[in-house]
């Protein structure tokens, strides 16, 4: 099992400097390609005569021009494939890290990721780069990334932008202790056909206790089966779910079999994110509250 002391491989390029100034230069030399090789490409399409093209002198032979600029236009779009493959690999790499919080190699990772691929790419990284940032504690970041996210990128990323963007967003703003706002975006999540992810569970539960509704907190978290969490937000439901139990004052509340369940983290530094706004939660997360009522 991969823990916070275990080295873990470096991503191809994800500490250079340079590599977005490189990934950049590869797409403009790809377009450059495929720009200059389309009017050969377009010619061999047309059916004009190969004769009719002026040759060109490769050193060993001599091709026509119409068939060395339909190559020239083929190679450059092997080249920006493979550009977007770097991208990808980039980005798996980020989100790996991520999952293994370290969420500053992550964010080397994806910063890049985010500038070199698609739009959908570019989605996909917004997104992880938005979760970094949170777990780093910087919720300014995080919600202004995480408002970029929400804006139109293309149609492979209306999961994001509908579903993962508005949970995250109504998550931080949660944090922050900016309640009415974080209840308007949560009623922005849209969840797509046949998706039982249970997006709002966290933004909600962190609600619920903000206002003090403990004991609704703890139900909410208890009505969702765990394989319906996000897995990114697992760690932090089941601290929010020992915390709430916590503040019941000695209420016995049955843990329901299947939910995610509470758990006092034993190195409270990797969820000091949750309480930088949120004293109570700060003081439970140091050890400083009973211990969690039925945990």
């Amino acid at each position: 099992m991969t823990t916070l002391t275990t080295p873990v491989p470096r991503a191809p390029f994800s500490n250079d400097l340079s590599l977005k100034t490189w990934l950049g230069g590869m797409r403009l030399l790809s377009a450059v390609m495929m720009f200059t090789g389309f009017g050969g490409l377009a010619a061999l399409l047309a059916a004009q005569p190969v004769s009719a093209w002026p040759e060109v002198d490769l050193g060993m032979t001599r091709i026509p021009s119409s068939i060395a600029l339909a190559g020239l236009f083929c190679a450059g779009m092997a080249l920006d494939q493979w550009r977007h493959w770097q991208v990808k690999q980039l980005a798996r790499r980020g989100w790996e890290l991520l999952l293994t919080d370290r969420p500053e190699e992550a964010i080397r990772a994806l910063q890049v990721a985010r500038y070199g691929g698609s739009d959908d790419q570019r989605a996909r990284s917004l997104h992880g780069l938005t979760l970094a940032w949170l777990r780093k504690g910087d919720y300014e970041r995080a919600l202004s990334l995480c408002e970029a996210t929400t804006y139109a990128w293309g149609k492979g990323t209306a999961t994001i932008r509908n579903t993962q963007a508005p949970a995250l967003m109504a998550t931080i703003l949660a944090l922050y202790g900016e309640q009415d706002d974080a209840s308007k975006w949560v009623e922005r999540i849209q969840r797509p056909m046949f998706d039982k992810t249970d997006h709002a569970l966290l933004a909600q539960a962190v609600m619920l206790c903000r206002e003090g509704k403990h004991l609704e907190a703890v139900k909410r978290i208890q009505r969702t089966a765990r394989e319906d969490v996000p897995r990114m937000d697992e760690g932090a439901v089941a601290v929010i779910h020992a915390f709430a139990r916590s503040r019941l004052g000695g209420q016995q509340v049955p843990l329901k079999p299947g939910c995610v369940m509470p758990r006092r983290p034993a190195r409270a530094s990797g969820y000091e994110y949750l309480a930088r706004e949120w004293p109570e939660l700060a003081a439970f997360l140091r050890g400083e509250e009973s211990p969690a009522c039925g945990a």
